[in-house]
């Protein structure tokens, strides 16, 4: 009828919800005409998402790192370096603020990452600041604008041979607040 996946979730151990997502405008000003005669248990067993609400109901439901890329999550067919098992770490990019991650390095290593800010719009760099006092600052990823159409999960990789820290940079100069899902590993160095 129209284009739209249907998903489902066990919130509990006999509860799902049937999330219906991509929904064209019209059918969720029908669905909203018709809730008020419906129980609220029935109203209860199925979410309706618009286009723009999409990843913001699914995170409702779904895990960040189990929702797939094109919903706005970080799950990646056949992707080798992150599983659904690991764990993404949420934040809140403030309105026309910026927002930096810290990733403490404690031996030589290599750091792995993955980044999504849902809704993107925001400039974002990485740099590693040494901890030894006149160390030279390397800069990991130069600071570039994602916008809109460039929505996707970043990530990369920095081999490191001394203590520091990684520096993740987001620079939103939007009037709304976004989501960042965030995730990394650390490999020791053989």
């Amino acid at each position: 009828m129209f284009k739209n996946q249907i998903l489902s979730c066990n919130i509990r151990l006999y509860f799902v919800v049937k999330v219906f997502i991509n929904v064209p405008w019209w059918y969720v000003a029908y669905n909203r005409l018709i809730s008020p005669f419906l129980t609220q248990r029935t109203k209860s067993k199925f979410e309706f998402a618009g286009p723009t609400k999409t990843t913001e109901t699914l995170f409702k439901y779904i895990a960040p790192e189990q929702v797939p890329v094109q919903y706005g999550g970080l799950s990646k067919e056949g992707e080798a370096e992150f599983t659904t098992a690991d764990s993404a770490t949420e934040d809140t990019i403030k309105p026309a603020g910026k927002h930096t991650v810290e990733i403490p390095v404690t031996e030589a290593c290599t750091v792995v990452w993955e980044v999504r800010v849902v809704g993107w719009e925001v400039c974002y760099g990485a740099k590693f600041v040494p901890s030894v006092e006149g160390g030279y600052t390397w800069i990991v990823h130069k600071s570039r604008k994602i916008g809109p159409g460039d929505e996707q999960v970043v990530g990369g990789s920095f081999k490191i041979g001394e203590t520091g820290k990684v520096v993740f940079t987001f620079d939103n100069q939007t009037s709304k607040k976004k989501k960042l899902l965030f995730r990394f590993k650390t490999k020791t160095s053989e």
